[in-house]
């Protein structure tokens, strides 16, 4: 799915917003900054306040959070599993 629209926002010349990424990013926010993923309010504070860059290269697009390259690191599966703690909250 992510390379297909990849491609396909590239070649319409679209920024392609990678949502998964977003509740990734969350997840490692909450859990760098001590916050419980299950405190739904807490979560909503750290997603409405991510400091995250996308940096869109040639065949790849890198992730800052905070100044810190986390391209690899929310693709791990332990991100993916916080991920799915925080995408499964109504407010987040």
């Amino acid at each position: 799915k992510g390379t297909i629209s990849r491609l396909v926002a590239e070649r319409l010349g679209w920024h392609l917003l990678d949502s998964g990424a977003l509740y990734r990013l969350t997840a490692l926010a909450a859990q760098r900054h001590g916050v419980a993923l299950d405190d739904e309010a807490a979560l909503e504070r750290v997603a409405a306040g991510l400091d995250v860059v996308f940096v869109a290269e040639a065949e790849s697009t890198r992730v800052l959070l905070e100044g810190d390259d986390v391209s690899r690191e929310i693709r791990t599966e332990q991100v993916g599993d916080a991920a799915s703690q925080v995408a499964a909250l109504n407010g987040v």
